[in-house]
């Protein structure tokens, strides 16, 4: 197997898996709803303990103090939804973005058993990693 097919099995395996953030995760959660662009958004550094979302023109989409309402809002951005509810319990919000970010970790963790497995000296997994989440459009915080 080259590293291109790993790659090519690898995302094949998250796209059939991969549960939706955070529709998948949330119960009966009273929430509010947050009015996005269907854009791509980026999260920067904090700037004065301020967690923001930015668009790609760096325009500001939504500013926090709370690390996991900022991840929560770019985890979501994956599919662009025009609107996105927001549980309005903070301890949900932490909850969610954990259990997603566990689901995330544990496809991390049997790719890199796998790439063991196949190539067991090659120190390059970070980089493969890296491109089947790219190509997926995942982010892992």
């Amino acid at each position: 197997m080259t590293e291109k097919d790993f790659v090519l099995k690898w995302i094949e395996k998250i796209r059939v898996e991969l549960k939706k953030f955070p529709d998948d995760f949330l119960r009966d959660d009273e929430c509010t709803v947050l009015n996005l662009p269907t854009k791509l958004l980026i999260f920067p550094p904090p700037l004065f303990n301020t967690y923001q979302v930015i668009d790609e023109s760096g325009e500001t989409v939504y500013s926090t103090d709370e690390h996991f309402k900022a991840k929560y809002v770019v985890y979501a951005n994956r599919y662009r939804p025009k609107e996105l509810k927001i549980p309005t319990n903070d301890l949900r919000i932490y909850e969610i973005v954990r259990d997603y970010e566990k689901h995330l970790d544990v496809f991390l963790k049997e790719m890199g058993t796998d790439f063991k497995k196949l190539w067991p000296t090659s120190r390059g997994f970070n980089r493969i990693s890296l491109q089947v989440f790219n190509s997926l459009e995942l982010i892992r915080h």
